[in-house]
């Protein structure tokens, strides 16, 4: 069988938004018996399903992975600059193929983290544009501050086994490790541990309050 880069593109924007982002490998929960399921498949299965079932994307969704596949394709001036790393040129490269076939099982798996890879890319670049207009926190290291921050990102590290929050506290931006995922507005007590040359701040013993 043949498939278009529509075709593959646009159902790796179905993964993406039927798993709310990327799972490598499938989530497991339990049904109401207690037997154990699978809740979350991952999104290179289900792209290589519906391929196999020859499914269609909609006008949508071939809309959106056209601009993925647009911005990986962008990575050619960091290809003749030699700036560019092993995962970058491997989606420049898939993301100059034009047509697929079913031997195109690695191709299959890589498009499928390629929305999520895009969307966390732009997301870091905004989040640099806005750190870069903000103004450092006030204060030296070692110094204990308390305020309102709102949450960023909260994501979680396996090697920590803690959560990295990234928030903005006022005109400032600050992250610190957590043990529990944090969202929204939040009122926290900490002690400034480095203050960094690109205006974010880093926090230790935080704990939250009121």
């Amino acid at each position: 069988m043949q498939f278009t880069a529509d075709q593959v593109w646009g159902l790796a924007v179905r993964a993406d938004t039927l798993n709310q982002g990327y799972y490598k490998e499938p989530v497991w929960g339990y049904s109401d018996s207690g037997e154990s399921k699978i809740i979350k498949e991952a999104n290179k299965v289900l792209v290589k399903q519906w391929l196999r079932d020859n499914v269609q994307p909609t006008n949508l969704e071939v809309e959106l992975g056209q601009k993925y596949r647009s911005y990986f394709n962008g990575f050619t001036l960091k290809a003749l600059t030699g700036k560019i790393n092993d995962f970058e040129r491997q989606a420049l490269k898939i993301a100059q193929m034009d047509e697929f076939t079913g031997r195109n099982m690695l191709e299959f798996a890589v498009i499928s983290c390629l929305p999520s890879v895009a969307r966390r890319d732009q997301a870091r670049v905004d989040l640099n544009r806005e750190i870069f207009a903000s103004e450092q926190l006030v204060g030296a290291e070692g110094d204990v501050v308390t305020g309102v921050i709102t949450v960023i990102s909260s994501r979680f590290n396996q090697n920590y086994n803690k959560f990295k929050i990234t928030a903005r506290m006022g005109e400032a931006f600050v992250d610190f490790w957590f043990s529990k995922e944090l969202a929204g507005e939040l009122t926290i007590k900490g002690k400034i541990k480095a203050l960094r040359g690109d205006k974010t701040t880093a926090l230790n013993y935080v704990k939250i309050r009121g």
